[in-house]
């Protein structure tokens, strides 16, 4: 379980710094203007921390509810 966590952690960690770095440049790139990069990309990492957040507690949840449907399953075998 702790596992779990620190990976989601540092999945979050990376996906937040590459995810904002690119943005910023490609902003910075196309407009030269950087307050507004970082802002931009600093919205846009969050934006996908928070969607790997998600889709991480939607597989657990998943997992979760997969493995009661097996106990479930083999209780009702005996």
């Amino acid at each position: 379980m702790r596992a779990r966590l620190a990976s989601t952690v540092m999945l979050s960690i990376v996906v937040l710094i590459v995810v904002t770095l690119f943005v910023s440049v490609g902003v910075l790139w196309w407009t030269g203007d950087g307050t507004r990069s970082v802002l931009i990309g600093v919205i846009c990492g969050v934006v996908a921390v928070l969607t790997v957040r998600a889709v991480s507690w939607y597989g657990r949840s998943g997992e979760r509810s997969g493995d009661e449907h097996e106990r479930s399953r083999d209780g009702h075998d005996r």
